[in-house]
């Protein structure tokens, strides 16, 4: 479903203009490559998982996939799923918030048997704090009268000037949901958003990881939800219109299963996911830099 919430007037370059791209139905630019599609039906695991080109283009790649086991004496089985997310703007475009949702189900449609164990930046954590300095001034006049027969006026102006620091930064929350108020999670969610004292638009790449667990080792499969606000010079350059939806990625612990066009970066054995840190795959970049960016003709 898509949906559009104009914040401000088109006058301000600086306004934000609010748009959702759900799991149902997307919209992009006349020609644009909006969404993907799975080559066949069996094609598993699939590494272009979202593209959205303009303006400002978002695309999102499948980097790591391992099945493998909860842990050694766990009835459950496991699978971690990394993602690598980017965002590339330029001029004065931006994104000032981006929302994530992965939905992940059982391929037989009934959801109880997948589960969203652990997220990495699961909770609330600060990039490139910022401090600035505000200062508040306040006045008024006095006036002051002596009898009747001699009248003395004082009339002065009187400030109070009350200074203080505050600090912003940027923002990424991440948190696991259920469905429809059903047990057990299945929803992995982030928002990254900008430094609202110094808006300067998110980081330009994210990358996530998600660890599932499951009773069967059964096809199931990630559905994903995108939300942006952005500037409402970019969005205005947009022509929405409805669309076939993104195909869910289909993920295949079988072994013997590969599919077509098998994803290189897809591990199968006993390894045990159950203890890793999700944290240390994740990573955060606001802007890459090329720190020598110098080549010498010999």
């Amino acid at each position: 479903m898509l949906e559009m919430e104009q914040n401000c007037t088109p006058d301000n370059e600086d306004a934000i203009e609010t748009m959702k791209l759900g799991m149902y139905e997307a919209g992009g630019e006349e020609g644009s490559g909006f969404h993907i599609f799975n080559v066949a039906p069996n094609q598993y695991h699939r590494a272009e998982v979202l593209q959205r080109t303009g303006a400002i283009d978002i695309t999102c790649r499948l980097e790591k996939v391992i099945h493998g086991a909860m842990s050694a004496d766990s009835e459950r089985y496991a699978t971690l799923v990394v993602l690598q997310w980017f965002f590339q703007s330029s001029n004065k475009r931006r994104i000032s918030e981006a929302s994530i949702e992965l939905l992940f189900e059982a391929d037989s449609g009934d959801g109880n048997d997948v589960e969203v164990e652990r997220i990495s930046f699961d909770g609330t954590y600060s990039l490139m704090p910022t401090t600035q300095q505000e200062s508040l001034t306040m006045g008024g006049d006095a006036g002051i009268g002596i009898n009747q027969l001699a009248s003395f006026s004082l009339s002065g102006k009187w400030e109070k000037v009350i200074s203080r620091q505050t600090s912003d930064a940027i923002t990424l929350s991440g948190g696991k949901r259920v469905v429809n108020n059903r047990p057990p999670n299945r929803i992995a969610k982030w928002i990254l958003s900008e430094n609202k004292s110094q808006p300067a638009g998110i980081p330009a790449s994210l990358k996530v990881a998600v660890l599932i667990s499951r009773l069967e080792e059964k096809k199931f499969t990630c559905r994903l939800g995108l939300s942006c606000k952005t500037d409402i010079r970019t969005a205005a350059e947009s022509f929405f219109k409805k669309i076939p939806k993104d195909d869910p990625i289909v993920f295949q612990p079988d072994f013997h299963d590969k599919g077509t066009r098998p994803n290189k970066k897809v591990a199968y054995g006993d390894e045990t996911l159950g203890s890793i840190d999700l944290n240390e795959l994740g990573d955060v970049t606001f802007k890459p830099v090329i720190t020598n960016g110098e080549n010498t003709l010999q």
